[in-house]
């Protein structure tokens, strides 16, 4: 999806320089969009094909291939979650602050949603008067079986991280 984004010119200054997937077949993106294709990331980083990553991976990989990136001098952003455990994060974000001439972020794909700017702003406001707590159910927000059909990873604690249940540490 996101090489479709930058493709369509819909991030500015923002060109594909290659992909990477344990996918082979996944080769065949990088094919329609001329790039170089691998399947190991820390060959691609090291391939002077990039100069930034975006991980689109489990979310147990983002601080590992996050801080793989910074330590070889190519700018990292990463999806939300940051990491799974806290430490992992915590690493991360601590070692992104080392590489101050390096861009470093965490992309929240839902920040520019009008709801939670109109939310954001409702209660910066003051009109509902100081919050001491509250509880948000979103109950329109689901996926459907499809979404977790497309990697094994999606939504399963024995990849994503429920101790004793194959935790990726």
């Amino acid at each position: 999806m996101y090489a479709q984004f930058i493709s369509q010119g819909m991030v500015p200054n923002v060109a594909i320089g290659a992909i990477c997937d344990i996918l082979p077949e996944k080769k065949a993106k990088a094919d329609e969009y001329g790039v170089p294709f691998y399947e190991d990331y820390i060959a691609m980083i090291e391939s002077g094909d990039v100069d930034a990553v975006v991980t689109c991976v489990p979310h147990y990989l983002h601080p590992e291939m996050g801080i793989a990136a910074l330590v070889r001098g190519i700018h990292a952003l990463v999806e939300k979650p940051v990491g799974v455990y806290t430490k992992q994060a915590r690493e991360l974000i601590d070692f992104a602050a080392t590489k101050p001439e390096l861009t470093f972020g965490v992309f929240f794909n839902q920040r520019t949603n009008p709801l939670y700017i109109d939310l954001k702003d409702l209660i910066a406001s003051g009109e509902l008067g100081a919050l001491r707590h509250t509880s948000w159910i979103i109950t329109t927000w689901w996926r459907p079986q499809p979404y977790y059909n497309q990697s094994e990873w999606r939504a399963t604690s024995d990849i994503v991280g429920t101790p004793g249940a194959g935790a990726q540490r």
